[in-house]
């Protein structure tokens, strides 16, 4: 049947109510192509009926003509894009054409709509468990709708994964690289679980300064589109994007229930006052906070990372100590490396670490076509990673240019680099623009989508993985599930990725790593012994139980029970306490210090130079070491006044004990000044320090526009006995000189 036209003026005399009550009629007794010429009729007179134009295209689905079908609910959805069942018709259309991923990609539609629609759930879910009725594929990406409305929020134990880092990759990125992955997979896996009610998103609001919840459906048609392609301006993508964060933004602020755990798979480094917000949640609600701890590379190799990524990450490690309740890692040596690091900083503190390997990987899906320049058959190998200074794609180009002088162009197999561009990669990629050789067979791809880089897993003949040092290695299982032998260094946790089934060679050795690569090449037996070795080997685990181990781990973190951040601490008398950004590389507990002694709202973020107070209460609290007798204490606080001129109180006691009397301070605009406050110690305890700022002063942002309203700064303070002369001195010698050199 054709799809039929609106307009003419045969029907203009007709009663609308009859046109429609005879084609009802003719639909209830099934004569679909009569029942579809009166609903034609119909909307002649009603165009604007869009309730009505969905039952044409039922009318002429039934009729056998989906293709006309689809035109009348592209038509309706364009009268009512935001109705959840016009888009589960669409996606019916969709499938009976064999156009399965857009069929996916309208019943994810349809979820986020409205979760609630059990028909476009099944549906999403059915076209993921095999070849459906029609005959058509099975779709790739496995699946997960949820309820939007879980019960999570009222169940102890329940689980928030925060997706806030990759939420922030996908306003600049699509196609996932393997941290995202990593999230992606597991998330995923989590909402299709048997017990996924207590399983729940949340993103972090900047702007609000808050958590707010993630529709399932919304992460998971998301996470779908992430997988299919790579362009960042695609139609669908955008508006899945901007759902996501409109969900953000007027969302409701996230209420975590007591015992909650909120597991972050990602980093959080970057968002500014994380842990202070995450500290509140730990005391207003018991939340228990459980990080992911992919690696601790900054720390290790700081030479092949960015120096604002290094300082990042040392201020992050020395403050997460203070907050985890527990910590996962991906690896053994991960784990070691972790425990390392956290014994210089905090000996004694018995952190729970929970090691949760990545040998985790779907077989290689997608039957997407390989570039056009490896259709012709052309035989290559695959390395897959983040161009950078770490990964040494160097060492790759020189041991491509040794292979190709010593055996010729044709003997050669091309050299395939998946990844985008990443920190200090100017070496290699200087090298590969001046070797004409080495534009000729090594292939720099990025912003390859999973359908694609499945193709490219399939086609090659091995895989080459590179790196000065690894938390785990992902390409290195996803190799291994496809059947494919990877060339590894022997270091860091690739041993534990490869296992048996990898090749290894001498860590940053080029004449080892070409001798393995003819081996490979050039010897088929050695290469197919080792594709035997794989193929006799347990496969890589399916996400879905890596998902079951994450949850496992959480609910064994919940049986214990570690002291609050600052019980973590005892601040001893006589040390100057620095209330800004610390540059690393090391972590430094004076790091976690300057975060966690501000307590409350009432404060802004840390900054290099010192930290604002907000306008209303602010709280310091200092918990301080046992003290072998009672005594007065003296506090000596470094200030700063803001642009303007502003006025404050300030007072200071021994926490649960009378508080003191506030003093009022008049601060000049940009006056640095010292307040000194005194203190009646008993034999410890923790001692609070209150500042009350009733007008506060707009700082402008960088464009000059009014950012934020703060109260009054601080840069450092000290706590010292009244007595202790030296400390003192010491405390105001080191502010007022500009440089004092001891001879």
């Amino acid at each position: 049947m054709d799809m039929m036209t609106w307009g003419g003026d045969a029907d203009a005399a007709a009663d609308p109510a009859e046109l429609l009550a005879r084609a009802d009629a003719l639909r209830d007794n099934r004569d679909w192509n009569a029942a579809a010429e009166g609903y034609a009729a119909f909307l002649r007179l009603r165009p604007r009926d869009w309730g009505i134009r969905v039952q044409y295209g039922h009318c002429l689905k039934e009729a056998g003509d989906p293709h006309a079908a689809l035109l009348a609910y592209r038509e309706a959805e364009r009268q009512c894009p935001h109705d959840s069942d016009i888009h589960l018709q669409i996606g019916h259309a969709l499938k009976l054409l064999g156009r399965q991923e857009e069929a996916v990609e309208e019943y994810a539609r349809a979820l986020t709509l409205d979760p609630a629609n059990d028909a476009a759930r099944g549906e999403f879910l059915a076209l993921h468990a095999g070849p459906a009725s029609a005959g058509l594929m099975a779709a790739e990406p496995p699946p997960l709708p949820v309820p939007a409305e879980a019960s999570w929020q009222t169940g102890v134990g329940s689980v928030v994964f925060d997706a806030s880092d990759l939420l922030d990759y996908f306003r600049h990125n699509r196609a996932p690289t393997g941290i995202q992955r990593v999230q992606l997979n597991i998330i995923r896996e989590a909402l299709d679980a048997a017990d996924a009610e207590g399983v729940a998103i949340a993103g972090f609001c900047a702007a609000a300064g808050q958590w707010k919840p993630v529709p399932p459906a919304l992460f998971l048609r998301l996470a779908l589109l992430s997988r299919e392609g790579s362009s960042i301006e695609d139609a669908a993508w955008r508006g899945a994007l901007q759902a996501v964060e409109e969900a953000l933004r007027d969302g409701a602020p996230l209420d975590f229930p007591p015992g909650c755990s909120l597991v972050n798979l990602g980093t959080s480094w970057w968002i500014p006052d994380y842990l202070r917000l995450v500290r509140q949640a730990q005391a207003r609600s018991g939340l228990r906070y459980i990080p992911f701890i992919h690696d601790c590379i900054p720390l290790l190799v700081p030479e092949h990372c960015s120096s604002a990524l290094v300082d990042e990450f040392a201020r992050w490690f020395a403050s997460v100590c203070l907050h985890a309740d527990a910590v996962l890692t991906n690896s053994d040596c991960t784990r070691a490396d972790f425990r390392r690091a956290l014994n210089r900083l905090l000996p004694g503190l018995d952190l729970p670490c929970f090691t949760v390997p990545l040998n985790a990987a779907d077989p290689p899906a997608g039957t997407a076509a390989l570039p056009p320049m490896l259709r012709s058959g052309r035989p290559y190998v695959l390395f897959v990673g983040t161009i950078e200074s770490r990964k040494n794609h160097l060492l790759a180009f020189n041991a491509w240019l040794s292979l190709l002088r010593r055996h010729g162009a044709e003997a050669v197999p091309d050299l395939v680099c998946v990844g985008k561009q990443g920190w200090l990669a100017e070496a290699a990629l200087q090298l590969h623009r001046n070797s004409a050789a080495l534009r000729a067979k090594v292939h720099l791809l990025h912003g390859v989508p999973d359908t694609e880089l499945g193709a490219l897993y399939r086609g090659c003949l091995f895989t080459l993985y590179n790196s000065f040092y690894e938390g785990w290695g992902l390409p290195v299982t996803e190799s291994l599930a496809a059947g494919k032998v990877p060339l590894v260094p022997d270091h860091s946790s690739l041993r534990e990725a490869g296992q048996d089934s990898a090749v290894y060679f001498i860590p940053q050795s080029e004449p080892d790593l070409v001798a393995k690569l003819e081996r490979l090449i050039f010897e088929p037996g050695f290469r197919a012994a080792q594709e035997a070795v794989i193929a006799a080997a347990p496969p890589p685990r399916p996400w879905a139980a890596l998902a079951a181990d994450i949850r496992h781990a959480v609910r064994e973190a919940g049986r214990l029970r570690l002291p609050a951040p600052r019980e973590r601490l005892r601040i001893e008398l006589g040390t100057v306490h620095p209330l800004r950004l610390l540059p690393g590389p090391e972590p430094g507990l004076a790091m976690g210090i300057a975060d966690v002694l501000r307590d409350g709202e009432g404060w802004s973020r840390l900054e290099e130079w010192g930290v604002w107070t907000c306008p209303g209460q602010s709280l310091l609290r200092l918990p301080l070491a046992p003290q072998g007798e009672a005594g007065r204490l003296r506090l000596y606080l470094e200030m700063l006044g803001p642009p303007e001129p502003v006025s404050f109180r300030i007072r200071a006691g021994l926490r649960g004990a009378a508080p003191g009397r506030f003093r009022s301070i008049e601060a000049g605009a940009g006056e640095a000044l010292f307040c000194m406050l005194e203190v009646e110690l008993g034999m410890g305890g923790e001692v609070e320090v209150e500042i009350e700022t009733d007008l506060g002063v707009m700082l402008p942002g960088r464009d000059g526009t009014p950012d934020r309203q703060v109260g009054i700064g601080l840069r450092s303070l000290m706590a010292c006995r009244r007595d202790d002369l030296a400390a003192r001195l010491d405390y105001l010698e080191r502010l007022a000189l500009p440089r004092m050199v001891e001879a």
